[in-house]
């Protein structure tokens, strides 16, 4: 790492993983946006924090969006506008555009606020130490300097919180201006003169993808909810609205392409806090391609999806149905889908013990005699998977 780019607050930075002799790690290095969020694994969100869990809200608890600094609700059509100025609401970052997507228009019941979202959120702010009342907030009651004195946990896509989009594209910019040589690992972002942000399609870049998903090209692989329906990201970088102000606070981007991707993602981030916790040595990162292509980058972004579900007792076909444990499988949708499913066991897809990403058990929530957390050598594997191999 450049010398200047070490300091005393800063987290430890991931090193970058050279795969060939005389590969250019410090011309790499010395061309990456430097974000200290980003570099350092998400074991950078262990230490001391003012988290802030921001949660969609509900148009119908808003009556006067007249009000609002930024126009967080969108009335028919599929696409708005988004124009911020955040020099006018008291931070000094250039203006910028982009769009929000909705799937026909309006909030469905796959991308509208689902209660599941929050489900595990309690569990997250217990992992975080969260000790400043409230964590949880509705998307329409903060503004961009409060969001600037937390650490920010931003759940739900982009269609459903306005803020996922508002607090990302400027990250994005700072990528991509001048082009940084580690790249952004995981997004819900429609590159373009207008970018686009839509929950429909998750984008990765990721290190290996090509032995993990058979149409991945240049190692980017786009994850389309038709297929990918329990898929979900957890990307985490420097707080820009704090940048702005000379602050130091990371913003942590949880994101499904479904409501049970994100709910599932709620869970696997708290998974990992609690065993980053007890153990002093293990991160969670992926791995990207760089401008060398004999030079990867260790980044806090992981990709997880949904191994198992827990169903609600139910009526169907005239027939009643008990409640059950049912198994995901890795593509496709499920074609016995409930409303009810509750995410009970989570895969990561996991870097580090081999040459490709593999996906691997996280964990798994017991539910009576037959309902086992992982195998001792399950999770050992997730925590030498994950480990900070500097």
């Amino acid at each position: 790492m450049p010398p200047g780019r070490r300091g005393p607050n800063r987290p430890r930075q991931l090193e970058l993983v050279a795969t060939g002799r005389g590969a250019p790690v410090r011309q790499v290095a010395a061309n990456r946006c430097d974000d200290p969020v980003y570099g350092a694994g998400l074991r950078v969100l262990v230490g001391p924090s003012r988290p802030m869990l921001v949660i969609p809200s509900n148009h119908r608890d808003v009556a006067f969006d007249h009000e609002l600094l930024l126009p967080l609700f969108v009335e028919r059509g599929q696409r708005s506008r988004i124009s911020v100025e955040p020099a006018t609401l008291g931070l000094p970052i250039a203006p910028y555009v982009f769009a929000r997507e909705l799937p026909g228009g309006l909030h469905d019941s796959d991308h509208a606020l689902a209660v599941k979202d929050l489900m595990f959120l309690p569990e997250l702010a217990a992992a975080l130490g969260a000790t400043e009342p409230p964590v949880m907030w509705p998307e329409h009651c903060v503004d961009p300097l409060l969001l600037a004195e937390h650490d920010l946990v931003v759940v739900g896509g982009p269609d459903t919180n306005f803020w996922h989009g508002a607090l990302y594209e400027p990250v994005a910019r700072e990528f991509a201006r001048p082009a940084s040589s580690v790249p952004l690992a995981l997004s819900m972002r429609g590159p373009g003169e207008l970018p686009t942000y839509g929950s429909r399609m998750l984008t990765a870049i990721l290190s290996g993808s090509g032995a993990v998903f058979p149409y991945s090209r240049a190692e980017r692989v786009e994850l389309d909810e038709r297929l990918y329906p329990t898929y979900a990201m957890i990307l985490a970088c420097r707080n820009p609205y704090a940048a702005a102000l000379g602050r130091s606070h990371w913003c942590v981007f949880i994101a499904g392409t479904r409501s049970l991707g994100t709910s599932a993602a709620v869970l696997a981030l708290t998974m990992m806090i609690g065993r980053m916790r007890d153990d002093p040595e293990l991160n969670f990162y992926s791995e990207v391609p760089t401008t060398s292509a004999r030079v990867r980058a260790r980044v806090s972004a992981v990709l997880i999806r949904v191994a198992e579900v827990e169903q609600a007792a139910l009526r169907r076909g005239g027939e009643l149905q008990p409640r059950q444990r049912r198994r995901m499988a890795p593509e496709g949708l499920d074609p016995h889908y409930s409303d009810s499913y509750v995410p009970t066991e989570v895969d990561v897809l996991a870097y580090g013990t081999g040459d490709s990403p593999q996906w691997t058990t996280l964990g798994r929530l017991g539910g009576g005699s037959d309902q086992v957390p992982p195998a001792g050598e399950e999770r050992q594997a997730v925590q030498d998977g994950h480990r900070d191999q500097q």
